[in-house]
């Protein structure tokens, strides 16, 4: 195990001035959920030429891909979560750039031991994380079959704290589709005469009396 921890940092330590260029490129060219086509080439044309094989688009995420070398079919398979689409507006604002980054080289330093325990390694390039045209592309690899053989996934995110943490306490997010129902009324002249009524799923709330403006 020392022996393969130290092939793996003297790989990382060797290779990620590379993957340090390419985090730079992502953040001067910032792209949105499901328009990261800039990101998406990088990093997988880095894989591809580390020898993973390649499936791009993914998951049906045209800017997902799915990468892998395998050895054996004993073994873990490991898949390493790549993000990296922008805030609109904004940029980077939350790091993406070099999340992707870092999943790319720790996919390629790990691929440089995993011979020795057999398995394989794989890269799965996940946008939309912080859009809703398609939603998050996690959930679309889950859904897709990407993970079913998968023993570990992982990622890391950028953060401001001072110290590295294993994990953190983060916030879910659910996307929810709300259909409106109701009867207008003037805002001044009659408000008492408005009703809404929102409904999802199984939920369904009547709200009155409410204004609506004619």
């Amino acid at each position: 195990m020392t022996d393969s921890r130290t092939t793996i940092h003297e790989f990382m330590v060797s290779h990620q001035k590379k993957y340090q260029e390419i985090s730079v490129e992502i953040h001067e060219h910032p792209e949105v959920s499901d328009f990261e086509f800039l990101a998406s080439k990088l990093l997988s044309e880095q894989l591809k030429e580390k020898g993973f094989e390649i499936d791009l688009p993914a998951a049906r995420h045209r800017t997902g891909f799915a990468t892998r070398k395998r050895f054996s079919e004993e073994g873990p398979f490991i898949v390493f979560l790549a993000e990296y689409d922008a805030l609109a507006g904004l940029g980077h604002g939350c790091g993406h750039n070099l999340f992707g980054a870092a999943s790319a080289l720790a996919g390629a330093a790990l691929m440089q031991v995993i011979r020795e325990t057999g398995g394989e390694v794989r890269v799965y390039g996940t946008p939309g994380e912080e859009g809703v045209q398609k939603r998050s592309a996690k959930g679309s690899f889950v859904r897709e079959g990407y993970l079913k053989d998968v023993d570990a996934a992982l990622c890391i995110h950028p953060g401001t704290s001072a110290e590295n943490m294993l994990s953190s306490r983060t916030l879910g997010c659910a996307l929810v589709d709300l259909v409106f129902h109701g009867l207008a009324a003037h805002a001044a002249g009659c408000p008492e005469n408005g009703k809404m009524r929102w409904m999802h799923r199984s939920l369904s709330i009547t709200v009155f009396p409410y204004c609506f403006s004619s």
